[in-house]
């Protein structure tokens, strides 16, 4: 298994820290792997690194002109487009949606990564004790490059979610 496999496989069984480790290696040893660099992103933000995982994103992006940048927004601005996206929803939409709170988390959190959640779900649907769609903020943008784009799949998140 290569290094980037391996720091792919570590990052989806949750265990963060030697994923880093991995990915770093990765982009170390072959550093014009785009794919390297937007996993280093990834699994940088999911350990609270920013900074290093906005320069991962950057570097990938500029190997792979097809990659696009996130699109960053605040924690408010996020929660404000969730809501300006599900009251453009379909009324029958809307209706089905009525009883579920939605709530926004920045990624899915090592423990539910460990458990079987996939490190870049985009939505979890918890039914117990309530109804409860998580929306993952740090994995829409990490497929938008616009603040239109986030919105739209805003909108199928919350209809598919």
């Amino acid at each position: 298994m290569d290094l980037f496999q391996h720091a792919r496989a570590l990052y989806t069984a949750g265990r963060m820290h030697d994923a880093l480790e991995a990915a770093q290696a990765a982009c170390d040893r072959t550093p014009k792997d785009p794919r390297a660099w937007w996993l280093l992103g990834q699994i940088s933000r999911h350990t609270a690194m920013p900074a290093a995982s906005d320069e991962a994103f950057r570097r990938a992006s500029q190997l792979d002109v097809s990659l696009v940048l996130p699109h960053r927004v605040s924690g408010d601005r996020f929660r404000a487009l969730v809501e300006e996206a599900r009251h453009a929803l379909p009324e029958d939409a809307r209706r089905r949606l009525a009883p579920t709170a939605v709530r926004a988390q920045a990624t899915p959190s090592a423990e539910q990564v460990r458990a079987g959640l996939d490190p870049d779900a985009l939505t979890l649907h918890d039914h117990a004790p309530q109804d409860v769609l998580v929306l993952f903020q740090v994995n829409h943008e990490n497929r938008c490059g616009t603040e239109e784009a986030l919105r739209a799949l805003l909108t199928r998140s919350l209809t598919c979610g």
